[in-house]
């Protein structure tokens, strides 16, 4: 009874040990569940074979870089669907907001250094744009010469008609095309008028020619008479009718009607009958001259809707400008 009673005990004793060595094994492997979510857990290891901490740490650094790379695959074929949305710069950069901006700009620049003629190129491309949209110069380049506008066929009638029958002797020359706005599309040369020559040849517009046949036949010739009833007025002469140039012979300013044909600068008459007679100042001479240069210079001004001469300024103290700028209100000049 005694012998089977010990080894009982000794039995019990060995279950006892064999106990407190498996009791740690559950703890463990549930550790090493938690540790790593994706590997599944490993066989319950003897006491003297469990993985030390390190062990562990690099277990779950190679499933961390196992999903990371997974990730990665999963974010390219992502990327390869979708384009990528461009990030904003950080806001410590300058110019943050138009970074767009400045990115085109230093795109422009780099072009323009490779290809420095382009922003000229490009000037004049919007210049011409600019040119098409508004219409004709105002102001034509020197190396273009332009022609005016022609009257209409019905007004070059009219006026043509009108100097046959005053009696004048003309040609049409060819148009003149001018710079910076001068020129004439129908010129005439007046080599006469009713017997009256005019000297030397002429450039001018039917309407001036038109206004000095009047001019000689009602003001000119019939005031001739006052120096006797034999004497008559046999020529006029003219220091200029066409020429392209400004008012006064000026470098700036307005252009004069010279340059279009419409006026004429006479610088004296002569006559059958009496010495010639040069335009000069003659206020207070109290002379017949003094008499027939007032006349014959108000008159034009029935003509003429500019008549400058003596007494005006000091540009026209040597001859009488006569010319038929058009006025909008009608306005003459008389000085």
């Amino acid at each position: 009874m005694m012998v089977i009673t010990s080894r009982s005990v000794a039995l019990g004793c060995g279950f006892l040990a064999l106990a407190l060595l498996v009791q740690p094994e559950p703890a463990l492997s549930q550790a090493t569940s938690e540790t790593s979510d994706v590997a599944p857990p490993l066989p319950s290891p003897r006491p003297d074979d469990a993985p030390d901490a390190s062990e562990v740490e690099s277990d779950s650094s190679k499933s961390d870089s196992g999903e990371e790379a997974q990730d990665t695959e999963t974010d390219d074929e992502s990327s390869e669907a979708t384009p990528p949305v461009p990030q904003d710069r950080p806001s410590g950069n300058r110019d943050g907001e138009n970074s767009s901006e400045s990115e085109d700009e230093r795109s422009d620049d780099a072009a323009s250094e490779r290809n420095p003629d382009s922003d000229a190129r490009q000037s004049e491309d919007v210049d011409l744009d600019e040119f098409e949209n508004q219409g004709p110069l105002s102001q034509p380049r020197a190396d273009q010469p332009t022609l005016p506008l022609s009257p209409s066929d019905e007004k070059i009638a009219a006026c043509e008609k009108a100097l046959d029958l005053l009696k004048v002797s003309y040609e049409v020359l060819e148009p003149i095309a001018g710079d910076n706005e001068c020129g004439v599309a129908r010129p005439y040369n007046v080599t006469e008028i009713n017997g009256v020559e005019v000297n030397p040849s002429t450039s001018i517009t039917c309407d001036a020619a038109l206004a000095m046949a009047r001019w000689v036949r009602s003001v000119v010739q019939p005031s001739a008479a006052a120096f006797g009833p034999d004497v008559r007025v046999s020529a006029i002469n003219h220091g200029s009718t066409y020429i392209c140039r400004r008012r006064n012979n000026k470098p700036t300013g307005k252009l004069s009607e010279h340059a279009k044909g419409k006026a004429i600068d006479v610088m004296s008459f002569s006559f059958e009958g009496h010495k010639p007679l040069p335009i000069v100042p003659r206020a207070g001479k109290g002379t017949m001259e003094e008499a027939f240069q007032r006349t014959v210079q108000a008159g034009a001004c029935l003509q003429f809707t500019t008549v400058l001469g003596p007494g005006s300024d000091e540009y026209h103290n040597d001859h009488l400008h006569l010319d038929v700028i058009e006025r909008s209100s009608g306005y003459r000049l008389c000085q």
